[in-house]
Parts: structure tokens; sequence; C-alpha cells
């Protein structure tokens, strides 16, 4: 963003950028077709410091789950696409549901936690 400031005759222009990047989400499957063309800003950080997404205008957020369903045994860490909101404190089961339910996954073991591939 710009700004431009006057005073006394004098012009002040400050320009900032955003660190935060957004994503714009495509390639959902038919069923989840409506999720496309979504745009997803930073709204904020989980406990493994990952970035939390959330779409512009509803409830629909991207984040990394170490362990979705908290149960500690089968699940692989993943970047989730849900509409339920994810603590910011939880380490695992981030939407509290005790189950991996989801629209959808991509296992993150590639990829990190710094971001969604």
């Amino acid at each position: 963003s710009t700004t431009t400031t006057s005073r006394n005759g004098t012009q002040s222009t400050t320009t900032t950028k955003s660190t935060k990047a957004s994503l714009m989400l495509g390639g959902a499957c038919p069923y989840k077709a409506a999720l496309n063309g979504l745009t997803f800003d930073v709204v904020g950080t989980a406990a493994d410091g990952s970035p939390i997404y959330k779409a512009r205008g509803i409830d629909e957020y991207i984040y990394h789950d170490a362990d979705c369903d908290g149960a500690g045994v089968v699940t692989a860490p993943r970047w989730v696409f849900d509409n339920s909101k994810p603590s910011s404190t939880a380490t695992k089961d981030l939407d509290g549901d005790g189950k991996c339910n989801y629209h959808a996954r991509i296992d993150s073991s590639l990829a990190g936690t710094s971001r969604p591939p």
C-alpha cells in the first residue's frame, strides 16, 4: 500500500509491502469445486509455527496439523483444507473433533510446515 501525506507544502510517500503471502485455491475435485478461486490470507500462527490461512469472506481454512485425530498412531502430518477454525495453541487435532474429517489434505512429509506445497 502507498500513503502520501502533505505538510506545509512538503510531500512524503510511504510504501509498505506485505510479507504475508495470500494463496488462491485451484484444482479442487468436482465435488468441492466451490472452493476453487477462493483467496486465503494468513490470519495467525499455529503452535508449531506454521501459518493459518483463512478464506476471504467465508469460514474455510488451510493449516498444518501434525496429528489430525490426536491419536498419535496412524496419521501423517498434513496440510488440511477445512471449514472448522483451527486452534492456534493445540499441537495436534487442531480442529478438536477427534477425527481426520476435512475437505482435503496434502501430506507434508516432504513439504514441511512453513507453507503449503
